[in-house]
């Protein structure tokens, strides 16, 4: 069962459901909440990453301004919300790209959308231009819509893997 924003605000509430910083009231509506595009980017740097061997995976780290930055087609990065989100044992977490950001060409994740029960941490957006164009995305933009499921009952084994407590973008890790 996916929650609306009545059921949202009531595990916010309740301290389950942790979202910091605090959403402002318009960013939960229907069924989602809004989250926000950091100022932090990764991009790869070589054109091969070899995923048996963690050591070539060599990237650069920016900050992104108030003049944006500029995605090209076929580009892909890593950013990440501003929002660390705690998602509680017995629920899911979903992010999907905001629609607008979508019809642009942009997509935020690259089918690994999902957020598990007991994940902590700003979630990763895994950004990628599929337009013609070149596309400026901004700090602080909504970029992605977060929405929660509730489980049939809690995990045995909630999720506390590698990328458990992120500050920010993390890059390919071998586990």
């Amino acid at each position: 069962m996916i929650l609306s924003d009545k059921d949202i605000v009531n595990l916010i509430k309740q301290s389950k459901l942790i979202i910091s910083p605090s959403p402002k009231h318009e960013d939960i509506k229907g069924p989602h909440v809004n989250l926000h595009l950091s100022n932090k980017i990764i991009k790869y740097k070589h054109d091969t990453l070899d995923l048996n061997d963690e050591d070539t995976v060599d990237f650069d780290r920016a900050l992104l301004d108030d003049k944006g930055y500029k995605l090209k087609p076929n580009e892909f990065i890593l950013g990440s919300t501003i929002e660390k989100v705690s998602i509680p044992n017995g629920y899911f977490g979903l992010i999907e790209t905001k629609g607008n950001i979508a019809r642009a060409g942009i997509q935020a994740h690259n089918k690994d959308g999902h957020i598990e029960p007991g994940f902590s941490g700003n979630i990763t957006l895994e950004i990628k231009n599929n337009s013609n164009s070149n596309i400026i995305i901004y700090p602080n933009m909504v970029f992605v819509y977060l929405y929660i499921f509730k489980l049939s009952s809690e995990c045995l084994h909630p999720y506390n893997g590698i990328y458990q407590n992120q500050e920010e973008a993390t890059v390919y890790k071998k586990d």
